[in-house]
């Protein structure tokens, strides 16, 4: 287990090189702020430095510092994120939930300077799919990066239906938060996930997603146990992150059982939001797929 522990400062900085995000507000996106960001990036990038992924990154957190808040993973956890793709070196990354881009620039970036070559991320809410992928444009990883916007588990089944699924080395999950067991049921049973392939998921601690740390810590016995059970509770979850993006949106029914053979190797990273409050990462390995 891995602790992070920083001091807030009264100037929006953290101890050390680490600046704070401004609070969240009772209304926090998608109002208007996703649009604001993509301008306040395009005015503020060097026309003679092109292509600078770091620089995209440093702009999107000097808006979250100065303007308005962004449900960004930030650069603590993403700090913790880009080591881990230094250290495994995938060569295929999927993505769950990009938002406005910050993750997708700064994962993709770390997966193609260690060798990676594919990078996939799942976006239900097409007008956030757009300004991550004009930040992708803005940083020079489009050659990577592919977004399939939708809901995440019936995309991920026609994906891999269609052979562009076949198999990931790493997937983060920074999506819907009920969705978190759902969709990696779903990759479990498509055979996508295989002996290596890198779970991380985002905030376990804030909001919080006990479905999900009870899945990826059970031993492949206890999971058979409940083998059936595929539908999540909402009822263990926040009730903002229950309806955060109900209002638009048609259910999606896509569920499959998953694999119970499959056995992780997980564990708890502490880390913080952008904004300085406590969160952690869940860090699962596939170790090994029993027969």
């Amino acid at each position: 287990m891995t602790t992070i522990t920083t001091t807030t400062s009264s100037n929006n900085t953290v101890e050390g090189t680490l600046r704070v995000y401004k609070q969240k507000e009772e209304v926090w996106f998608d109002d208007g702020r996703e649009e604001r960001l993509l301008e306040y990036v395009k005015s503020k990038l060097d026309p003679e430095s092109p292509n600078r992924p770091q620089d995209i990154i440093k702009l999107i957190d000097d808006f979250g510092v100065n303007e308005n808040f962004m449900m960004n993973v930030g650069e603590r956890k993403g700090a913790c994120v880009t080591d881990l793709i230094a250290k495994h070196k995938p060569t295929t990354m999927v993505e769950l939930g990009c938002y406005i881009g910050y993750s997708t620039v700064l994962f993709a970036s770390a997966l193609k300077k260690n060798g990676g070559s594919k990078y996939t991320s799942f976006e239900r809410e097409p007008k956030f799919a757009s300004v991550a992928a004009a930040m992708i444009d803005l940083a020079g990883l489009s050659d990577i990066v592919r977004f399939v916007i939708g809901p995440s588990s019936s995309s991920l089944v026609s994906e891999q239906a269609a052979g562009r699924l076949l198999s990931t080395d790493m997937v983060f999950l920074d999506h819907y938060k009920p969705a978190y067991v759902i969709d990696l049921k779903i990759l479990e049973s498509l055979n996508v996930i295989h002996e290596g392939t890198v779970l991380i998921a985002d905030n376990v601690i804030d909001p919080g997603n006990p479905s999900y740390l009870s899945y990826v810590r059970s031993s492949p016995e206890e999971k058979l146990k409940s083998l059936n059970a595929t539908s999540i509770d909402l009822n263990s979850f926040p009730s903002d992150s229950v309806h955060q993006y109900k209002k638009d949106y048609a259910p999606d029914k896509t569920e499959l059982p998953g694999n119970p053979n499959i056995l992780y190797e997980s564990r708890l990273v502490l880390s913080q939001e952008p904004t300085g409050s406590p969160d952690g990462l869940e860090v699962s390995i596939c170790k090994s797929i029993l027969v």
